[in-house]
């Protein structure tokens, strides 16, 4: 049995590194930002205890494919403390310590503000930018601003710095992954946002290409509203836009989306995902008729990989799945520290009290033998061999219970358990459509850490994934690309039913 990715920090993953850095509704004026304090002891702390959890806890300390993982731990903390001479606000300290942890270039190594009722003081110099393809374009602005760039203008450079290395150094440095086409959509409206940020400075002029003519700008920035902001940013979302429900659309095509795979029955995804569930499995003749199926994953950053194998077996079927899901040689290596081992214990101790299935609590009650095991033993990892892959293939291929083609859509927020979704239908016959995924490393099962300045929490993998099929930051590339808003489900269901007209 392939083990289910733990639930209790998934959201975290995703949501709570933007929300941290968004601007929402402006806060009191004493605040955690505003109040007295010495911001340089601030990350000098939170810098050190970083590293310091980072070396008791995370998998790539001890893991010898990965040797280099030692000295980027290191590499990061003297950049910090470095910084930490110079620090004087809030924003020295939360983008000293985001491009700590941008460093491991790991979407399961994040870190979310404590308080996000409000984000930073945000600055804009009238337009903001995305990227369409590999180009970073005007694609909101300030209309009564008659100086700014064109809507659709190209941008070429900024004091004389190439666009592709201005983007790497003014965002990619702070988010990590830059090489990741998802990182890029997800993020680059960045470039013409100031956020407290002392590590970069304001740019002063730049070009932009547009109707075959190149012109350079003057930038002036000024504050920008965090409604303003807020609102402007939303309409350049590149992901997203599902709610969770299973649909029957006119032509018959089924329509399922699950934007979460929190597996924390507490959730309000846990609460919608198993009364759909319930109808899937009660619909399943109706699912197998269906002229297409579509499994929507916009705005699905990870939780339960429990939840894609249930939706799996009910489609295609067990001997479909038994048959049809990949087979390798695999193992799980758990870094056995005490701050693990109590994680999981939490996750024993509340999935017995919610009643879970006793397959689940099972697995995580052998985690925490193997891991106390472990150390006692002094050993840094307990290798979990009823992980590996072994099951035999019976040689006989078993029906095909689906009528129609499956598609399953994504977005560039898709990660983690999304992945592993993505992993398992693909496998079985699914055709990836809409956006490239995000991606993630062999590092996985996270649990939260808090920080010593208590004003930000850690989020950190406990296990390495030995012989994954999919290589370490890999995403999934769409079959059949969608170049529109991913967030218009109307636009989509529409281009799905042609999709489904010219057959495979």
């Amino acid at each position: 049995m392939k083990p289910a990715v733990l639930a209790a920090a998934a959201a975290l993953i995703i949501t709570a590194p933007v929300m941290a850095q968004e601007a929402p509704a402006p806060a009191p004026a004493q605040d955690w930002m505003t109040a007295p304090r010495d911001w340089s002891a601030a990350l000098r702390q939170d810098a050190t205890a970083l590293h310091g959890i980072i070396i008791d806890s995370h998998p790539g300390v001890h893991d010898s494919l990965n040797p280099e993982f030692r000295a980027r731990v290191d590499a990061g903390l003297a950049l910090a403390l470095r910084r930490a001479e110079t620090t004087t606000d809030a924003g020295g300290w939360w983008w000293a310590m985001r491009a700590f942890v941008a460093g491991f270039d790991d979407g399961h190594v994040q870190m979310g503000l404590t308080d996000q009722s409000r984000g930073f003081p945000t600055r804009w110099p009238g337009f903001l930018t995305v990227y369409r393809g590999a180009d970073q374009v005007v694609a909101v602005r300030d209309e009564a601003d008659a100086a700014a760039p064109p809507l659709g203008a190209r941008l070429v450079d900024c004091d004389a710095i190439p666009a592709p290395q201005l983007a790497e150094q003014r965002i990619g440095a702070f988010r990590g992954r830059w090489f990741l086409e998802s990182q890029r959509a997800l993020f680059g409206d960045w470039l013409f946002m100031s956020a407290s940020n002392p590590w970069i400075r304001e740019m002063a002029s730049c070009r932009f290409e547009s109707a075959g003519e190149t012109r350079t700008y003057a930038l002036d920035w000024r504050v920008i509203e965090p409604a303003d902001l807020s609102a402007r940013r939303t309409r350049l979302a590149q992901r997203g836009g599902a709610t969770f429900g299973l649909t029957t659309l006119d032509d018959g095509g089924v329509w399922m989306s699950m934007p979460s795979f929190n597996g924390d029955p507490a959730s309000d995804a846990h609460k919608a995902l198993t009364p759909m569930m319930a109808d899937w499995q009660a619909r399943q003749a109706e699912l197998r008729a269906a002229p297409f199926v579509v499994l929507d994953l916009r705005g699905n950053g990870g939780g339960s990989s429990h939840w894609s194998k249930e939706i799996a077996v009910a489609l295609w079927g067990r001997d479909w799945v038994n048959a049809k899901e990949p087979q390798v040689s695999v193992a799980i290596e758990w870094r056995a520290s005490d701050a693990n081992l109590a994680a999981i214990q939490t996750y024993v101790d509340e999935w017995t009290a919610a009643g879970e299935s006793a397959e689940r609590i099972g697995w995580a009650r052998e985690i925490v033998e193997g891991m106390t095991e472990a150390r006692a033993a002094g050993r840094p990892y307990w290798r979990d061999q009823e992980s590996a892959s072994s099951r035999p293939r019976n040689g006989r291929a078993p029906p095909q219970l689906v009528r129609g083609p499956v598609y399953v859509l994504t977005d560039p927020g898709c990660a983690s358990a999304c992945l592993d979704a993505v992993d398992l239908w693909k496998a079985l016959g699914a055709i990836q459509i809409g956006r490239e995924t995000s991606a993630d490393t062999v590092y996985m099962d996270v649990r939260e850490a808090a920080l010593p300045s208590g004003l930000a929490t850690l989020v950190i993998p406990m296990k390495v994934w030995r012989g994954r099929p999919r290589g370490n930051n890999e995403p999934h590339r769409p079959t059949h690309l969608f170049d529109g808003d991913i967030t218009d489900s109307a636009a989509l269901q529409a281009w799905v039913r042609t999709l489904a007209a010219a057959g495979p």
